[in-house]
């Protein structure tokens, strides 16, 4: 995806958290509210934080992707997997309920031996964890300490590859990138949708906020045309009329489950929409978007691909942050010092 795109969909995600919580229980809300003020504290920073693995990081190679190929056409250095290997979703979630008119979905299928999006997601979960718990126990100025904006670039850095997953040509091994550039013209559909609709500053480092913090739309989205047959209108619909679970569903039963199942969704979301007897070289700029179309349109698309990945950075920060409190609330681990004071005074990890 590209910058404001990842921006946007942090911000959503956190909104998606905000719009449902009184639907969660007592104590969920109390974590929710938290993790809430916490990101409205630092959001100055998403834009860049979430663009880091792009602009800086530069991994994409390995770190953004887990490409997958029927077992039929695999080449001999990948890992082989039955069919009912595939995870399966959360069954609201559209690119499951998409994917399963795959026609792929009944076929054994290998995945990359160096690719590793799964792993990423999981390593940048725990490191925000252990940055708070490491930041809770020292003292204010000990040189060992994060410091909040580390924290939140962590964070940001984390929605940056959950995101990523949801991109169906992130998992899929066909070579969309190179021959016919539709990989970044399925990415600049959905950024350039959002920068249509939501207003930057001047020098377009980041969103102009509304009352609520959240990015400001540029036109009156309750009733300007344009946007009621826009995707990102279908997006906020969707999400609306959707019960916000923060389980990661099935068996899944970490952050490194739930990706590879983003990820085997994803892998079959994209045969769906680039059916496999349109060869790459007669899948063309003019025509990519309307191969399964009717049955799977671009909009119906980017409305699975937005929808799922707000609610998957929704869930996976929420879990980064209860896992984190509920830690500091053991008595064990209480301290002493004069940040535990501060932290319930800013509902906020102390610098």
């Amino acid at each position: 995806m590209k910058k404001f795109s990842h921006a946007w969909l942090a911000f959503m995600a956190i909104k998606r958290l905000d719009d449902k919580k009184q639907t969660l229980s007592e104590t969920d809300l109390k974590h929710a509210e938290s993790l809430i003020s916490w990101f409205m504290n630092h959001k100055d920073g998403v834009t860049q934080g979430a663009w880091f693995p792009d602009e800086l990081i530069k991994d994409m190679k390995e770190h953004h992707i887990l490409k997958i190929t029927p077992s039929d056409q695999a080449p001999a250095d990948t890992v082989p997997y039955p069919p009912e290997k595939f995870r399966p979703l959360p069954p609201e979630y559209l690119i499951f309920k998409y994917g399963k008119d795959s026609p792929v979905r009944q076929q054994g299928f290998n995945v990359s031996k160096t690719d590793n999006l799964p792993d990423r997601c999981e390593s940048l979960t725990e490191s925000v964890i252990d940055h708070l718990k490491v930041q809770q126990h020292e003292d204010k100025g000990s040189p060992v300490s994060p410091t909040d904006n580390q924290v939140a670039l962590w964070l940001f850095m984390l929605s940056h590859y959950v995101a990523d997953a949801h991109v169906p040509l992130h998992c899929d091994s066909r070579q969309f990138s190179e021959f016919n550039k539709i990989h970044p013209k399925m990415e600049a559909v959905w950024d350039d949708e959002i920068r249509k609709y939501y207003r930057l500053n001047k020098q377009e480092t980041r969103f102009l906020y509304d009352e609520d913090g959240y990015p400001k739309p540029s036109v009156d989205l309750t009733s300007d045309k344009s946007y009621q047959q826009s995707f990102l209108k279908t997006v906020a619909d969707e999400l609306n009329n959707r019960k916000l679970s923060l389980s990661f569903g099935g068996d899944n039963h970490n952050v490194w489950d739930f990706m590879n199942a983003v990820c085997h969704n994803s892998y079959l979301l994209s045969y769906r929409f680039l059916p496999p007897q349109y060869k790459i070289e007669t899948i063309t700029a003019e025509n990519w978007k309307t191969l399964a179309s009717p049955a799977l349109s671009i909009e119906q698309l980017s409305t699975a691909v937005l929808a799922d990945a707000i609610d998957s950075i929704a869930r996976v920060w929420f879990g980064v942050w209860k896992d984190y409190e509920e830690w500091e609330a053991k008595p064990t681990q209480k301290s002493s010092k004069n940040n535990t004071a501060d932290l319930k005074k800013t509902k906020t990890p102390a610098a």
